[in-house]
């Protein structure tokens, strides 16, 4: 099963371990990149000025076509690549960046190990809740989330129609539970402002579809461009 953080298609395990660690801090959502893309996919980007990836070789470490070359892609110019790597190695699954001189490209030694720790985060996930009054770094993946979830009647994000620019806080706060009622209402769910097991496990089918819509490789690279001419992070 594939599912979605921002534009990054990832296993439903990978996704587990990932969306945990943006949870905990570790990293941000979009610390993460796509590791896996079409050939034509690449050339858009390669076209870029500046390019934005490397030349198209179907044994170029991004190409789906041919050998399985890497799971994952994070940004290494902060950090994000090797604290992801030390947080799935905390959970007993070893990796190495397996690109010579490259230190973003993740590759996972054993699905076993990874199928083991993100079982073992959904059970931990299915004992946890988040309500409001509360203060903990999950709930700024909540406030992500529901972000790019649209309320299908208004159109609109449930929480914050406009993202501030020192981000997502970790704070529970009023305007985020009016935000669940009004998600679990929509999806049949008790609405009472708290997030459970059963809140959580939707959110999560919901944002990675809502980001499963993706633009096309060619608008995408364009609008990557317009934000390195801005000076904005990827």
């Amino acid at each position: 099963m594939t599912k979605f953080i921002l534009d990054t298609r990832l296993s439903d395990d990978h996704y587990v371990l990932c969306s945990e660690a943006i949870r905990q801090g570790v990293i941000e959502p979009d610390d993460l990149n796509e590791g896996r893309r079409t050939m034509s996919e690449q050339w858009h980007f390669y076209r870029n000025q500046p390019p934005l990836a490397a030349y198209p070789s179907p044994n170029a470490p991004h190409i789906k076509v041919g050998r399985a070359n890497h799971d994952l892609d994070a940004n290494s110019y902060n950090g994000a690549s090797r604290h992801l790597a030390n947080f799935y190695k905390s959970h007993g699954v070893q990796v190495s960046f397996c690109v010579g001189g490259e230190d973003w490209h993740i590759c996972v030694h054993s699905n076993s190990q990874l199928k083991a720790a993100a079982k073992k985060i959904r059970q931990e996930r299915d004992r946890a809740t988040s309500k409001r009054g509360e203060r903990e770094s999950r709930v700024k993946f909540f406030k992500h989330q529901l972000h790019f979830i649209r309320d299908p009647q208004t159109r609109m994000p449930y929480y914050g129609p406009n993202k501030p620019d020192d981000g997502w806080t970790p704070a529970f706060n009023q305007e985020l539970e009016v935000a669940v009622k009004a998600f679990q209402r929509d999806h049949k769910l008790k609405p009472d402002g708290v997030i459970g097991p059963a809140t959580d496990r939707a959110i999560d089918r919901a944002y990675s579809k809502a980001k499963r819509r993706r633009k096309s490789a060619k608008l995408r690279a364009q609008e990557r461009k317009a934000r390195v001419a801005r000076g904005e992070k990827l």
